[in-house]
C-alpha cells in the first residue's frame, strides 16, 4: 500500500504543518496520500454509484408514497429477490455484463427505497422535518466516518471485527432484556445508542475492508463495494430516523404534560 511516513493525521498534526493555514492543511489531507492512485481512482468510482443508488432509492420511496405500494410481503420477496440475483450474478468486465449489474444494482436500491416508505411516511407524520434532518445528519456521520477510515493508514477492521461480534451479543441480550423484561426508558436508550454505534462501526469496518481489498487483493468491483456501503448507509438512516423521532414523540408528551 502507497504510504506516507507517517500518514495523513500524523502530518497533519505534526510540527512542520503549524505554520500552513488550516485549508491548506484540509486540500492536503484530502489528497489520500497514503493510498495508491489506482486505488483512489476506484474509490471514485464507487462513491460515484453510492451517489446513484442513494438517489435511486429516493426515487424509490417517491414512487411507493405516490403512485404504487405493493404489499409487505411482494416488497420483501423483490427485496431479497433482486440482492441475490445481483449477488449471483458473474462479476465479469464485459460490456454487457457490467450494463446488466449496473441495472440490477439499481433496481435494489430502488426497491428498498420502495421497502423504506412507510416507515418515513410513519416519521413524517410527527414531525415532516424529521426525515430531512435524519438524512443530513445521515450524510455527515456518513461522510465524516468514511473520510476517517480513508485518511488513517492504520487498519483497523480486525480490531473493529472483534468489537462488533462483542457489540451484536450485547444488543442481542438487550433485546431480550427488553422483550422479557418490560419497557425501561434507560434501557431503549442504551439500546439505540448501542445500535446506532454499530451501524457507525460498520461503516468504519466496511470502508477499511473495501480499501484492503482493493489494495492489496485488487478486488475492484465497484457495484459490490458500492452495494455494501449503501446499505450501511439506509441502516444508518434508519436508526437516526428513529432517535429524532422519538426525541420528537418526548418532546411533544412533555409539552402536553404542561
Amino acid at each position: 500500500m502507497a504510504s506516507t511516513s507517517n500518514g495523513n493525521f500524523s502530518n497533519f498534526f505534526s510540527s512542520n504543518m503549524t505554520q500552513i493555514p488550516m485549508d491548506e492543511k484540509i486540500r492536503i489531507a484530502l489528497q489520500f496520500n497514503n493510498l495508491s492512485q489506482s486505488t483512489k481512482q476506484t474509490l471514485t468510482k464507487v462513491y460515484c454509484a453510492l451517489a446513484i443508488g442513494i438517489l435511486t432509492a429516493t426515487v424509490g420511496v417517491l414512487f411507493s408514497m405516490f403512485i404504487y405500494r405493493p404489499g409487505f410481503l411482494m416488497t420483501l420477496l423483490l427485496v431479497i429477490g433482486s440482492a441475490i440475483l445481483f449477488a449471483t450474478t458473474p462479476r465479469t468486465q464485459d460490456y454487457e455484463t457490467q450494463v446488466k449489474r449496473f441495472a440490477l444494482f439499481n433496481l435494489v436500491t430502488f426497491v428498498t427505497g420502495m421497502s423504506s416508505s412507510g416507515l418515513i411516511e410513519l416519521y413524517m407524520d410527527i414531525n415532516s422535518s424529521i426525515v430531512l434532518n435524519a438524512f443530513m445528519a445521515t450524510c455527515g456521520i456518513f461522510i465524516s466516518f468514511t473520510l476517517f477510515s480513508l485518511l488513517t493508514d492504520k487498519r483497523l477492521y480486525i480490531f473493529i471485527g472483534s468489537s462488533l461480534a462483542s457489540l451484536s451479543i450485547g444488543i442481542f441480550v438487550l433485546a431480550l432484556t427488553r422483550l422479557f423484561g418490560g419497557y425501561s426508558e434507560p434501557l431503549d436508550q442504551l439500546f439505540i445508542l448501542a445500535i446506532l454505534a454499530s451501524s457507525v462501526m460498520f461503516v468504519i469496518f466496511d470502508t477499511q475492508i473495501m480499501v484492503h481489498r482493493i489494495e492489496n487483493l485488487g478486488e475492484k468491483d465497484v457495484l459490490f463495494h458500492a452495494f455494501i456501503l449503501f446499505y450501511d448507509f439506509v441502516d444508518l438512516f434508519r436508526v437516526i430516523l428513529k432517535i429524532l423521532a422519538k426525541k420528537e414523540n418526548n418532546e411533544n408528551n412533555n409539552r402536553s404534560r404542561r
